[in-house]
C-alpha cells in the first residue's frame, strides 16, 4: 500500500504529460464573439497588411454598441512609439496581463495582446489552465480604443501605459516580432498555459526570437505583476523619476474615458497622447 502510495505523484504527473501529449490545439471551435477572427499578416513590398483588427465600442456599461473588424496596413517605417500596457487585476501584485501597443505618424495605434482564446459559455480559469491544456491562444490585434475601452468599461481594471525606451530599429523589431508570431501562430494553434506560454512570457519569446536575449529572463515571464518594475530597472522604459512616480505617470485610465467620446479610433489615440503631453 505504502509503495502504492508514494507512486501516486509520478502517475499523476505521468497522466498530466500523457493529457497535453494527446491534446491538438485547433483553430476550429465555436469561440466567443471577441475571439472569433483571428487576424492574419500579409506582407506586402513595404507594408504589411494586417486582416481581423478588433474595433469594438462599449457603452459605459461594458456592453458592446458595436463589433466591427477592419483591416488595416502597417508601415514599419512610420512607426514613432511603441508602449508597454501592464491591467493589473484581482487582489495580488503578481497578477496582471500584459501587451504592447505601436503608434504611427498618422495618429493610428494598435495593441497586441496574447491571450487565452476562449469557446463559447467559457470562463477563463487559471489554475486549470496551468496543469491542462483547456486553451488556446492567440494574438488579439485591436485599435486602442476598443482595448483600452474593454479595459476600463468591461473589466474595469487599471490601466498603464509606458513608453518603451529603444531605438527606432529596435521598435521596429518588436513589431515584426509581434506580427511574425501572430503568422506563425495562425499556422500552428498551440495550447495557452498560465505559467509557460502566458501573455508575458510569449510576448518576451517572441521578441528573442527575433533578437536573440533581448529581454533576459526574470520571474516576472511568470508573474507578470512585475513585469514594469523588471522593465523599469533594465532601462526599457522612459522615465519620469524613480519608478513609484513613473508609474504614476503611466496610470492612463482616467484618460481612456475622457478620451473615448471620440468614436473613430486615430482621433481616440491622438486625444489620449495629447493629454498625457499636458499631464
Amino acid at each position: 500500500m505504502k509503495r502504492v502510495l508514494l507512486l501516486l505523484p509520478a502517475l499523476a504527473v505521468a497522466a498530466l504529460a500523457l493529457n497535453w501529449a494527446l491534446a491538438r490545439p485547433s483553430h476550429d471551435r465555436a469561440w466567443r464573439a471577441e475571439y472569433a477572427r483571428l487576424p492574419e499578416v500579409e506582407r506586402l513590398s513595404d507594408r504589411v497588411r494586417l486582416r481581423n483588427v478588433r474595433n469594438w465600442d462599449y457603452a459605459p456599461d461594458g456592453t458592446p454598441r458595436a463589433r466591427d473588424w477592419i483591416d488595416v496596413e502597417i508601415d514599419p517605417a512610420k512607426l514613432t512609439g511603441t508602449y508597454f500596457l501592464m491591467e493589473p487585476f484581482g487582489s495580488v501584485d503578481a497578477i496582471a496581463h500584459t501587451m504592447l501597443a505601436f503608434a504611427f505618424e498618422d495618429g493610428s495605434a494598435y495593441v497586441a495582446s496574447i491571450e487565452a482564446r476562449r469557446e463559447e459559455d467559457e470562463s477563463y480559469d487559471a489554475v486549470k489552465a496551468a496543469v491542462l491544456p483547456v486553451f488556446e491562444y492567440m494574438f488579439v490585434w485591436t485599435t486602442e480604443r476598443d482595448m483600452y475601452g474593454n479595459s476600463e468599461f468591461v473589466a474595469g481594471d487599471a490601466l498603464y501605459m509606458y513608453e518603451l525606451n529603444l531605438p527606432p530599429d529596435q521598435q521596429r523589431a518588436v513589431l515584426d516580432a509581434m506580427l511574425a508570431g501572430t503568422a506563425d501562430l495562425a499556422a500552428r494553434p498551440r495550447f495557452y498555459n498560465t505559467l509557460f506560454s502566458n501573455c508575458t512570457n510569449v510576448l518576451a519569446r517572441t521578441i528573442n526570437d527575433v533578437n536573440k536575449g533581448a529581454v533576459p529572463f526574470h520571474m516576472a515571464w511568470y508573474l507578470p505583476g512585475y513585469a514594469d518594475e523588471f522593465l523599469f530597472e533594465r532601462g526599457f522604459l522612459k522615465r519620469a523619476g524613480g519608478f513609484a512616480r513613473t508609474r504614476d505617470a503611466a496610470h492612463i485610465s482616467p484618460l481612456v474615458r475622457a478620451a473615448y467620446g471620440e468614436s473613430d479610433p486615430v482621433a481616440f489615440s491622438r486625444a489620449l497622447r495629447d493629454a498625457l503631453q499636458i499631464r
